[in-house]
């Protein structure tokens, strides 16, 4: 179809076949297509869906296909042009980024922040595209973009607020809890304290130390964690916040509190090496059950951290090549 495109558009009989090949191409996020039959015709670029008035690159951006919409780096000053352009009802394509993703899209986020995340790194992304007249120009229902934006995320910003709040409270509860063990660990060390003079016994032993060492650690750690849930749950929760501020917040405290744990099942291997070295064969055997907590944890924790850490530092979603392909 693509090397016989030059001749198709001029056949009315193909005309109507090209465009919706190539408006299904946008819908799918068929990026090589896209690329290959806009080649064959520049013209193409120009086209605009019949019902909503919309260009091909405000399709991408109502179907958050990001590979399609990625491509007008790629274009020399025709981008001012298409990002100029306006639907039937007066929106530009800042007012269509600021509309609600389809709910396929959303499906594939897990979690309502990192949902929220990612329709703000949309409405940002196209914001910097833009200029200013963009920025404050208002539609038919006499709206600008930024308060389109806040109106059709009120609700996912509700439920991202809340979901954040449940994860820092229980976050911040099993922190609390580490806490409060390894305080009391420390002052009820194995192998006692000496009558007279209150230091311990085993104060020279080599696994002594080392509980010491990453029970401080763990108890450091936890309370580090809860400090960060605390902010998490007396943050303002704007729709800003759930940009880079929140998730970073959260980030750090998973990180810290899985440090907590896993300083405080050393410290019980340790703890268990120095009560038990007579018969080290049974602190052996109890070793792979005293981390197996710790593996669990990041296991289940794992995929939503990986997730947030790629969508707060990682590429981002769009490909930002200026190389020209056109």
């Amino acid at each position: 179809m693509c090397k016989a495109t030059p001749n198709m558009v001029k056949d009315e009989s193909w005309k109507e076949t090209v465009y919706e090949a190539l408006l299904e191409a946008v819908e799918y996020g068929n990026k090589e297509f896209f690329m290959e039959i806009i080649k064959r015709n520049p013209q193409l670029l120009w086209i605009s869906e019949a019902t909503s008035g919309r260009n091909l690159f405000q399709l991408a951006v109502g179907y958050r296909r990001e590979k399609i919409f990625s491509l007008i780096y790629g274009l020399d000053e025709k981008k001012i042009t298409l990002l100029r352009c306006y639907d039937q009802e007066n929106n530009n394509i800042l007012h269509i980024a600021a509309h609600l993703s389809p709910p396929d899209q959303l499906s594939k986020v897990a979690g309502a922040a990192l949902k929220m995340q990612r329709e703000t790194q949309w409405f940002v992304e196209v914001k910097s595209l833009v200029s200013e007249r963009e920025v404050l120009q208002k539609n038919n229902e006499n709206m600008t973009p930024r308060q389109v934006f806040e109106v059709s995320h009120e609700l996912l910003r509700k439920e991202g607020e809340e979901w954040m709040k449940s994860t820092a409270t229980a976050c911040s509860f099993v922190a609390a809890l580490i806490a409060t063990v390894t305080f009391q660990a420390i002052f009820t060390v194995p192998g006692g304290n000496d009558e007279n003079l209150g230091v311990p016994l085993l104060l020279r032993d080599a696994h002594f130390m080392a509980f010491i060492i990453v029970d401080a650690l763990s108890f450091f750690a936890s309370c580090t964690s809860v400090l960060i849930f605390l902010s998490i749950l007396t943050a303002r929760y704007s729709f800003d916040d759930f940009f880079v501020s929140l998730p970073r917040k959260m980030i750090l405290g998973l990180t810290i509190l899985f440090i907590a744990i896993a300083a405080m099942l050393v410290s019980f291997t340790t703890a268990l090496f120095t009560s038990m070295r007579q018969k080290p064969i049974l602190s052996v055997s109890v070793v792979p059950l005293a981390y197996l907590p710790a593996v669990l944890f990041l296991m289940l924790q794992y995929p939503l951290l990986k997730e947030m850490i790629s969508f707060t530092y990682g590429k981002g979603l769009f490909e930002r090549d200026p190389k020209r392909w056109l």
